[in-house]
């Protein structure tokens, strides 16, 4: 288990067991996986911050729920829930206005910003 602290926040944490068990206990496709999921972080930031300055609630929700599977394929808990609050939250709500989720999104902003090192030192530690 790796642990990923986040000022300001609780710590979190990566463990990949129940995602490696779906996977067959295959660590290079998991190795891959995480690979892309790094990869693919920028791209999620600066769609959700895009979303965030347009002021386009469906959008957020869309972001975050990619978000969401993406990181549930790896075992990423503390992102996917942040993905999955922020997705429902903005599906489910009558409300109009985006700021009521910015401090939502601005934590799935910070995990995703954050989940390099952690990630790699999982795919080091296996290695």
């Amino acid at each position: 288990m790796t642990l990923l602290e986040i000022e300001g926040h609780n710590t979190m944490q990566y463990d990949p067991r129940e995602a490696l068990i779906r996977l067959d206990n295959d660590t290079a496709l998991m190795t891959m996986l995480i690979a892309v999921f790094i990869k693919e972080c920028p791209g999620y930031i600066e769609r959700l911050q895009a979303a965030g300055e347009r002021q386009d609630l469906q959008g957020l929700g869309e972001v975050a729920h990619t978000v969401k599977g993406s990181a549930a394929t790896i075992g990423f808990e503390t992102a996917r829930k942040l993905a999955e609050d922020l997705e429902v939250a903005c599906r489910q709500s009558g409300v109009k206005s985006i700021a009521s989720f910015e401090n939502s999104a601005s934590k799935l902003i910070e995990a995703l910003q954050n989940c390099e090192v952690p990630l790699k030192q999982w795919v080091n530690n296996i290695q």
